[in-house]
């Protein structure tokens, strides 16, 4: 692979990750503290790029590589995201807020998948190369957290003066992603056969007792993860973190999936897949209560611990479905998988950490009671672990 060709896909992907990382991880506390919104209606916000989810990959496959390029429809997406995002910037109101951000999440969804195929089309070799390229996009969410984290909300004359900035940050790193697709090289793949919603030989690589329980384990466990992105950032407010050291203290967390993926391959040859998905779920929930703790080390500790959550329990969910799939069915069976984590998963989790803060807010102060709201992630994480210690059996590899 050129080497020229390997940075223009890098900064693609620098740029990818940059435009969500200006607003994920302070989201939840512009809704509460800058728009004043409950932590329900937080919640049901947060969940709406994940019903956004469900649709938005069958309609973008239908188009990708047929009628539009990938490439191409990437920039048109994001165009029209940055366009979604200065509208919701301008928005005050919850109805209005929902409405528009589940048309961003129609948008914004289906690029993750396009710049990993846009990357797939012109490397020379996936398993070498595609790596090198996708890290970009995690430096990407880290320098726009500590950019616009650090930088430039300290200069606020208040400590939520900035936030609604994050937005507009969003919304420009989009205008430009939409101007570099332009020079990216064209995809000459066309796809022959245009019958995308046929995912039922996909189901039936799930259709067995052991996929079917760690589907529901996984489900679960995302739950508990999007406990993190609604809480974290209010949490941190709450405990006395100054607003600038919210995002660089969260991208921790980035830095930390960056070593842990770089390490699974190396724990793998000396783990079987049950033992690191146990290790994952059990580091979700040693987290939270290090949260529920409340001091500064434990916290930061915790936060930490998210490259081990992510990577021992999601990314190697991925890899066993993979392993249990066949060449046939394998692209269906990750999509599948990718449904029932970012779609199933995080809606589940973004309306049951709202509903959670709502019962543990107090009403004098609008504060919630993060020691407790905590222990509940703990647990579910827990059990996770506990279940999928004494009731998954590993079944051997089918895959060609």
């Amino acid at each position: 692979m050129r080497l020229s060709l390997k940075l223009r896909l890098s900064l693609m992907m620098f740029l990818e990750y940059f435009v969500p990382g200006a607003t994920i991880p302070i989201l939840s506390l512009y809704l509460k503290e800058c728009l004043h919104f409950q932590p329900y209606q937080v919640g049901e916000i947060l969940a709406m790029p994940a019903l956004a989810g469900f649709f938005a990959p069958f309609i973008v496959s239908h188009i990708a590589d047929r009628w539009l390029g990938s490439e191409r429809l990437l920039g048109l997406c994001h165009l029209l995201a940055a366009t979604l995002m200065i509208a919701l910037a301008q928005q005050t109101r919850f109805g209005s807020f929902l409405a528009l951000y589940f048309v961003h999440g129609l948008l914004l969804t289906p690029t993750f998948g396009l710049t990993n195929t846009i990357v797939l089309h012109n490397v020379t070799d996936p398993k070498r190369d595609f790596g090198g390229v996708r890290m970009w996009g995690t430096a990407g969410w880290v320098v726009v957290g500590w950019l616009f984290g650090y930088l430039w909300i300290r200069g606020g004359a208040s400590p939520t003066e900035r936030l609604p900035h994050a937005l507009y940050v969003s919304a420009m790193a989009s205008c430009v992603l939409a101007a570099y697709t332009l020079t990216l090289p064209r995809s000459h793949v066309r796809a022959t056969d245009r019958s995308t919603f046929m995912y039922w030989k996909a189901i039936k690589v799930f259709a067995r007792p052991g996929l079917i329980l760690l589907c529901a384990l996984t489900l679960i466990n995302s739950m508990v993860h999007q406990f993190y992105y609604f809480g974290m950032s209010p949490f941190l407010n709450q405990v006395g973190f100054q607003s600038q050291y919210i995002m660089p203290a969260m991208s921790l967390g980035q830095f930390s999936e960056v070593i842990a993926l770089g390490l699974l391959g190396y724990c793998l040859a000396r783990l079987t897949i049950k033992q690191a998905m146990i290790i994952g779920a059990l580091a979700q929930a040693v987290r939270c209560v290090a949260f529920a703790c409340g001091s500064t080390g434990l916290i930061l500790a915790g936060i930490a611990l998210h490259g081990v959550c992510y990577a021992f329990f999601f990314t190697s969910g991925y890899i066993y479905i993979d392993q249990n799939s066949t060449l046939e069915t394998r692209a269906g069976a990750q999509q599948l998988f990718t449904i029932v984590i970012s779609g199933l998963g995080i809606m589940a989790g973004s309306l049951s950490s709202g509903l959670t803060g709502q019962i543990f807010t107090t009403p004098e102060t609008s504060h919630i009671n993060f020691a407790h709201y905590w222990l509940v992630p703990a647990a579910i994480g827990l059990a996770v672990a506990v279940a999928m210690a004494l009731l998954f059996r590993e079944e051997k590899q089918t895959a060609a």
